[in-house]
């Protein structure tokens, strides 16, 4: 884990291979954040999406990832960078699937989230704003 220069907005940042393990590293890393920045926002919805933007890399790109997690003068944000080019899919899942709602989770949990294409795959990532 390392960790921003001083000149820069705070930030985190934790490179790990595509393992199940990843999604709780990405966790861990939230609460870290949470801690070390006295971030006034929810841990448990941090770590929510943290672990789901993960997992989604691990499940569907396959690749190293990076994930970041910076705080902003408004808001936190979370980005998961990984080296897959396809863009994921906000998709409703039928009732009886088990899997495919972490997309629709991050939606309802952030407030906004997106997606950017780079030369080398892609960085999806989520924003919570702080409490006016």
């Amino acid at each position: 884990m390392t960790s921003s220069p001083p000149d820069r907005a705070p930030t985190l940042l934790l490179d790990t291979p595509p393992l199940l393990s990843a999604p709780q590293r990405a966790r861990d890393l939230a609460v870290a954040a949470v801690l070390a920045w006295d971030l006034p926002v929810p841990v448990d919805e941090l770590c929510l999406l943290a672990g789901e933007l993960t997992a989604n890399a691990v499940v569907h790109a396959a690749t190293r990832l990076t994930i970041g997690i910076q705080a902003r003068a408004d808001a936190v944000r979370i980005e998961v960078t990984d080296r897959d080019s396809r863009l994921p899919l906000l998709s409703a899942p039928h009732l009886a699937q088990e899997s495919h709602r972490g997309l629709m989770l991050v939606a309802a949990l952030a407030t906004r989230w997106g997606v950017e294409s780079r030369d080398d795959g892609k960085v999806v990532w989520a924003e919570v704003d702080f409490p006016a």
